[in-house]
């Protein structure tokens, strides 16, 4: 019983393996994608829809064995045609007649050939080459023929193709100079020389001939054999010692088409010697060709001895074997020469031979004597092939036969390849050696045929064993004459008829409680029938019961699926009935799908009259406006309790409320007029069955409520603005309009009157008549400019109401008054020097007159300027592009003339300012957002000054800085509103200072800025993202300073300022801070590498400094978060004390108030990280307790924040004990901040901005202690060794503090100490000072200019001049000639030298304050020169370019100690060359 069960377990492997490995050949027919015609292995495929099982007969190839037949030529380009092959299938089309065809390769081989799968036409997909090296002299191709019937049954047909051979290769000469010695004295047709050439085609493509080319005198002494290409003597060469014979032979090969021939030239020459220099001769070599067998191993045995005789008194030869270009002239060494002695060498074996390969070898030997004369002959060797192959199955195919088939039908066809070259040795016979009684094998063409019918019942798999052998004696086995022979095991497969019944295993199917609401295509039933033939394929099928078509049944699987909306009101039940059908047999079954109901039916509103009327605005009501009833259609009894929750849209719950019978109140009284109310208010209650469960269904119902007007809404003027020209006679200005926000009944007619506070002025001057305002006398706009009058409008209403609107009455100008001369000035900057055409201001002249402009006409006083364009109507500037930084004095003529005007003419001269800015000043610049104040009288200057002046003078205050390096370079309106401007500045030292230090300055002096400006401060770091509704809800907002080309402008009359045009714009997406250089820390760009070129202590992908330390009493300052609504920040932290803050952003003071109370913090408590996060609703606290962080090691801190979740883990921990959740309270999702990133502590205690935000947490006022590291937000690395701004703050955590360490000494002890040290350095001093006086006059002085300058001062580098040019201490200054600092007498008068610090810091200070100077603040000017200082040579006086910069006469004054520095500049040299007799050379 086991034995069975195992063979019953193998035999379903087998089945197994033989789908796994037999291919559908229907696929292309019923649009299946086909199989790679190169893929052996098949695939075993469903049977398509409707295919017949009916599949009786095979396909059969009845020609295969002519196939064989065909030849190819080589080097053919693909898709040449090879032969068709066809195979017959008797059955019917539908039932397997159709046939396919594709190619068998084995696998991992590219197939060399493609075939069409419909017609059987095989064309090349390779180019052959028959020649060397490839040798594709045949190839063997394997065919299969598919039928389409089920199952899917095949024949194979293996073929042999030649590849003929073509006249593709010319004739190789073995040396293209061919050169020989000869005796005068030479007997005629002795051999003189030979040429050598070889072709590596076939046949007579490679039969060559030799011909000499036309040459005269060489043709008449020689000849050449034109089938060897031996050259002979023709005539005696008596006489001709020492002349030389020069030619050339051609070399041509032989193919049957004369035109196809190809040929080869070389060239020949022969020198003639004296009769006591022969040539060597051959005396004994093989004349004729050696055969060896194939098989010859013997690499001792000689097969030829070669003997020739030197013709000289030396025996001495040397033999040599010519190695040829091709394996059969012995390219290889497959044969070798071995000298005897002193006149004979044999030629043995060098490497085995293979008649497969090669059949016949051109040995070339060559013998030369000492007079270095040589012959040569040529030896043919003949292999002949033996049996050393091996017959070799080419495919291991599979057979296959339907069961109860006659016998004789056939089940595969075998073929093996002897590789053997001759017939006597490949032709393969084949018999069987297994299932002899049931197959039979054909001992020539390998068809295997049956012998019996058989039953897949009773085994359905055979394997049967086949041996070929080829047909003479092996040559591989000595001990036996048996053949050579290979065996090989075949898998044989029973194909299965259909001949059983499906059967369904269950003959009723239920589904209960299948939901009406479940969606379409959902799984509802597999049902699944069984058959016993395995060929079978099962189709299935709804036959009856499927209302509406409600569901849908796969047809090859049985599953049922939902394909129609259901409703169980209409359908409760359904009574499938289903079939199962193989092709020739069915079964039936029956399937009941039972539907359950859910609430899926939407509350139904009782009729009601949606307009609400008679409700008077303005005032509160405490019963129902209206009160809505609902029902539920799923609760089919009406007097059921219908479980109708109401509610109030959300959007209309600030005015309203619906209780739970639907009952609507009004919860506030509501404003009918404008400009914030409305006649009407629409509003939605939302009815919800089901208690407002989980699956409640809502339906809305729509009421208007309709309000009625009381008059409580004063009237006002609609127009507000007139123009009433000056010295107009009195007449009407223009008709009263007025308007009025309540009803019609409760607004006109209006009555106009003054207001009772106007004053006798106004009166006397207008009057009001009706609707009508009249002007009672004539008016100068050089008075008053506008009149404000103050009108009292009474409406009709009852009772009535009145209100007061001002109506500005402006005096038109009349060009009255003449022009005088003006002055003005304009001060621009210009971004990166590169500003386009743009115009500047105006041209300013003294004129009351101010609409007088069409009257004047504007032009240059002394022509046209370089760098500006003016407007000759307007006066407009333009400042042209590339104008260069510079003031500029512009002068023109101003023509005026008008009616009372005579013609007349007036000066103005316009100062324009004109100053570069670069780039790095804007994006590292301070901005504040001012209110109160409009840029045209930010700008504007009154008795000299304007506010922008006062700022400047206010911000070099507080940043300490002069005011020649602070920049306020941009004015701007904010945009959206009038009455605030946005102000951007910049300041520097070396190099400009970063946002952050600015901003935290203003911010500690907003009080007393306001105070001076007379403006409130709204904003200090302008954010457009600080509030959330910026971007739509949920969506991240960046901020992005956006820079124009094209300059900001303020115009005024006698001021104007061009600005850079540099804009917060907020980018609703989330994005990492503006970052402007590609290397920080001046760290260099590599574009090869596109990397960055760091110095070692900065270590970050852009030399980012990684790390800051605290020691607890210190903070810095960064750039701060933007809003995202997904942020990641993570940061490495190594912490020595249990508590302290470790970075928090918001807001840092209340000054300017902030704007929102979002803030977020990260702090140490007990040593536990803990996140503090406030996104404008109330502050969520998330800690995480499960690792604390001041064990000694660093740690990795990661938060995650999303709008609606905030984690935290430590060290990449993702587990869930150690990745702490929290979700923020409120409706905000995101955090809004503009106030810098604050790590290690914060700036300012936080108490009184958390009393005034209401926080329910105070960040720590307890600053962190030990080191932060990799700081990133969203990927982006913080620079955290250079903070904008810090107090005691460690850049890269180099402590360098020596820690006090506690002795056991008595305090006494050390206070003696510290005297001894103090007595110690007074005596060093004292030291130093006496030898300072003594050596006074006699040594350079350590304080001399050179020393000075360059030990103390220089921050540049290494000098490559150390002289000095002293035109560059004069920059921006007068002229030291004319007013020298240094009085003449002064050496006189005092006996000691001046102090050169007197001298050296006013010039100093003037370069700091040259905007052409380098941004940084050391000496290079006075020290460093050569080639890295762009302001040129210091000690040559070639380097300066005025004469006038090298007077200093003055420097005699200045003692002794600058002798030699007036001796080298000064006119006259002094007196003494040094005090001390001896020369001194100059620094």
């Amino acid at each position: 019983m086991d034995l069975w069960r195992k063979l019953q377990n193998v035999r379903l492997i087998v089945i197994l393996l033989y789908f796994l490995t037999i291919r559908s050949s229907f696929s292309q027919i019923d649009g299946i994608t086909p199989i790679d015609e190169d893929e052996r292995s098949f695939i075993v495929e469903a049977r398509p829809p409707g295919r017949n099982t009916g599949n009786s007969y095979k396909p059969m190839f009845v020609d295969c064995a002519n196939y064989s037949n065909t030849e190819i030529e080589e080097e053919q380009t693909p898709g040449l045609y090879v032969a068709t092959v066809h195979a017959i299938d008797d059955d019917e089309p539908e039932s397997g007649g159709i046939v396919t065809y594709s190619i068998i390769q084995r696998e991992g081989v590219r197939s060399q050939f493609r075939i069409n799968n419909e017609t059987g036409e095989i064309t090349t997909a390779t180019v052959f080459d028959r020649d060397e090296p490839s040798r594709q002299k045949e190839v063997y191709l394997t065919v299969r023929a598919n039928d389409n019937g089920w199952p899917v049954l095949a024949d194979i047909c293996t073929f042999k193709i030649t590849i003929k051979d073509i006249n593709d290769n010319p004739p190789q000469l073995d040396k293209l100079k061919n050169e020989a010695s000869v005796s005068e004295d030479l007997t005629i047709d002795r051999e003189v020389m030979r040429v050598f050439a070889y072709d590596i085609d076939d046949r007579e493509n490679a039969r060559l001939t030799y011909a000499l080319k036309n040459s005269g005198e060489l043709e008449k002494y020689f000849a050449i054999d034109n089938r060897t290409g031996v050259i002979t003597l023709r005539s005696s060469l008596n006489g001709k010692r020492g002349v030389t014979f020069s030619s050339q032979v051609i070399v041509n090969d032989n193919p049957i088409n004369i035109t196809q021939r190809k040929q080869n030239i070389g060239d020949i020459k022969i020198t003639v010697v004296g009769s006591d220099k022969q040539l060597p001769t051959f005396v004994e070599y093989p004349k004729e060709p050696i055969y060896v067998k194939e098989n010859f191993r013997n690499f001792e045995e000689h097969f030829a001895i070669i003997t020739a005789q030197s013709n000289i008194k030396s025996n001495n030869l040397r033999f040599e074997l010519i190695r040829g270009h091709t394996t059969q002239t012995n390219k290889d060494s497959t044969f070798k020469l071995t000298p005897i002695n002193e006149t004979s060498a044999k030629i043995t074996l060098g490497r085995t031979l293979d008649y497969e390969t090669v059949t016949e070898y051109q040995l070339t030997v060559r013998v030369e004597n000492k007079d270095s004369l040589a012959a040569a002959i040529t030896i043919d060797f003949k292999i002949e092939d033996v049996n050393d192959e091996i017959p070799d199955f080419v495919d291991i195919v599979t057979g296959s036969v339907l069961e109860n088939e006659e016998p004789g039908a056939e089940v595969m066809q075998v073929r093996a390849i002897d590789k053997d070259g001759t017939s006597a040795h490949n032709i393969v016979s084949y018999t069987l050696n297994s299932h002899e009684q049931l197959f039979s094998v054909d001992s020539k063409t390998g068809k295997v045929v049956t012998k019996v019918r058989f039953d897949r019942e009773a085994q359905d798999v055979y394997n049967i064993e086949i041996i070929a052998r080829d047909n003479s004696p092996s040559a591989l086995r000595t001990s036996s004459t048996d053949p050579n022979s290979s065996t090989q095991t075949f898998r044989v497969t029973i194909e299965d008829k259909n001949d059983n019944k499906p059967e369904f295993s269950e003959s009723i199917y239920r589904v209960d409680n299948l939901s009406e609401n479940i969606d379409i295509g959902h799984l509802a039933i597999e049902v699944r029938a069984n058959d016993m033939d395995s060929a079978s394929v099962i189709r299935y099928n709804i036959t009856s019961g499927n209302e509406e078509g409600a569901f849908k049944i796969e047809e090859s699987t049985g599953r049922i699926r939902v394909n129609a909306t259901l409703d169980y009101e209409k359908t409760t039940t359904y009574n499938l009935t289903i079939t199962a059908f193989d092709g020739r047999f069915e079964d039936e079954a029956k399937v009941f799908i039972f539907i359950d109901n859910i609430n899926d039916e939407l509350p139904i509103f009782e009729p009601y009259n949606r307009n609400i009327t008679d409700i008077l605005e303005e005032e509160v009501y405490t019963d129902c406006i209206i009160t809505l009833e609902a029902w539920d259609p799923d609760i089919r009894n009406r007097d059921d309790p219908q479980n109708i929750v109401y509610q109030v849209d959300e959007k209309y719950r600030h005015f309203l409320e619906v209780d739970k019978d639907g009952c609507v109140k009004l919860t506030k009284p509501l404003d009918r007029d404008k400009p914030n109310g409305s006649p009407s208010y629409q509003a939605f209650i939302i009815a919800y069955d089901d208690n407002n469960g989980p699956n409640a269904q809502q339906q809305s119902a729509e009421i208007f409520i309709i309000l009625n007007d009381i008059n409580d809404n004063a009237p006002f003027l609609i127009t507000t603005t007139v123009v009433w020209m000056e010295r107009e006679e009195p007449g009407e200005i223009t008709t009263l309009e007025a308007d009025d926000f309540d009803s019609p009944e409760n607004g006109p007619p209006f009555i106009f009157a003054f207001s009772d506070s106007v004053g006798e002025d106004i009166k006397s001057k207008f009057q009001i008549q009706g609707d009508r305002l009249y002007a009672l006398v004539e008016f100068d706009r050089e008075e008053q400019k506008y009149y404000d009058l103050l009108i009292n409008i009474t409406d009709s209403g009852k009772p009535p109401k009145s209100g007061v609107s001002v109506l500005r009455v402006i005096i038109g100008d009349v060009n009255d008054n003449p022009a005088g001369d003006g002055k003005s000035e304009i001060f621009v900057y210009n971004f990166e020097g590169s500003a386009p055409d743009v115009q500047i201001g105006r041209v300013f002249v003294e004129d009351l007159d101010d609409w007088d402009l069409p009257d004047k006409v504007f032009q240059w006083a002394t022509g046209p300027h370089e760098f500006f364009n003016l407007n000759s109507d307007n006066g407009t500037l333009t400042m042209l592009h590339r104008t260069p930084a510079n003031e500029y004095i512009l002068e023109f003529k101003v023509t005026e003339e008008s009616t009372l005007i005579d013609r007349h003419t007036v000066s103005a001269i316009v100062n324009v300012t004109v100053r570069d800015i670069p780039k790095e000043a804007v994006v590292r610049s301070g901005s504040m957002r001012l209110s109160g104040m409009d840029a045209e009288t930010f700008v504007a200057r009154i008795d000299g000054i304007s506010p922008k002046d006062v700022l400047h003078a206010q911000l070099s205050h507080i940043l300490n800085a002069t005011k020649e390096n602070i920049d306020i370079f941009t004015v701007l309106r904010t945009s959206g509103s009038d009455s605030m401007i946005d102000v951007r500045f910049s300041a520097h030292g070396s190099p400009y200072y970063a946002p952050e230090r600015l901003n935290s300055k203003i911010s500690l002096n907003v009080l007393q800025l306001e105070r001076v400006l007379g403006v409130e401060f709204v904003m200090i770091s302008i954010s457009e993202c600080i509030l959330e509704t910026i971007c739509e809800a949920g969506t991240s907002c960046s901020n992005h300073l956006d820079i124009s080309e094209i300059p900001a402008i303020v115009f005024t009359n006698r001021t104007s300022f061009v600005g850079v045009n540099a804009v917060v714009r907020p980018v609703c997406d989330c994005r990492a801070f503006d970052v402007y250089e590609r290397c920080l820390n001046g760290g260099t760009y590599n574009e090869e590498t596109k990397t960055c070129i760091c110095q070692t202590e900065y270590e970050g992908p852009n030399c980012e400094a990684l790390a800051i330390g605290f020691k607890g009493n210190g903070w810095a300052m960064y750039p701060s978060f933007e809003a995202c609504n997904a942020t990641r920040i993570t940061l490495e932290v190594t912490a020595e004390e249990d508590d302290g803050l470790i970075f928090y952003v918001g807001p840092m003071s209340i000054q300017p108030k902030p704007l929102v109370e979002d803030f977020m913090s990260l702090e140490l408590k007990g040593g536990f990280p803990v996140i503090y996060l406030n996104y404008g609703s109330d502050t969520l606290e998330v800690s995480l307790r499960t690792k604390k962080l001041t064990d000694g090691g660093s740690h990795t801190i990661s938060i995650s924040m999303k709008s609606t979740e905030v984690s935290i883990s430590v060290d990449d921990c993702h587990r869930s004990d150690c990745v702490i959740y929290g979700h923020p309270p409120g409706p905000n999702g995101l955090l809004n901040v503009n106030g810098p990133l604050q790590v290690g502590g914060t700036r300012d205690d936080l108490n009184a901005v958390a009393q005034l935000l209401r926080w329910n947490h105070v960040p720590s006022p307890k600053g962190f202690v030990g080191c932060i590291r990799n700081l990133t937000y969203n990927e982006q690395l913080y620079n955290l060794g250079v903070p904008g701004e810090q107090l005691n703050a460690i850049s890269n955590c180099n402590w360098g503090i020596a820690k006090a360490v506690t002795f056991g000494i008595d305090s006494n002890f050390l206070v003696a100490i510290l005297v001894c040290v103090a007595i110690l350095l007074i005596l060093l001093l004292a030291v130093v000072v006496h030898r300072r006086k003594e050596n006074n006059w006699n040594e350079k002085d350590a304080d001399d200019i050179c020393e000075n300058i360059i030990s103390y001062q220089d921050e540049g580098g290494g000098e490559v001049d150390t002289g000095f040019d002293m035109s560059v201490l004069k920059m921006h200054d007068k002229d030291l000639t004319s007013d020298p600092p240094i009085n003449e007498n002064l050496y006189k008068q005092a006996p000691e030298a001046p102090d050169i610090s007197a001298f050296l810091n006013p010039k100093k200070d003037n370069c700091d304050r040259d905007p052409n100077s380098y941004p940084f603040d050391d000496v290079r000017y006075y020290a460093y020169e050569g080639d890295g200082n762009s302001t040129g040579s210091l000690s040559s006086l070639a380097s300066c370019t005025d004469d006038g910069d090298l007077k200093f006469n003055y420097l005699s004054s200045f003692g002794p100690r600058f002798r030699k520095l007036a001796d080298m500049y000064g006119e006259d040299p002094s007196d003494e060359d040094s005090h001390d007799g001896g020369e001194e050379s100059w620094c």
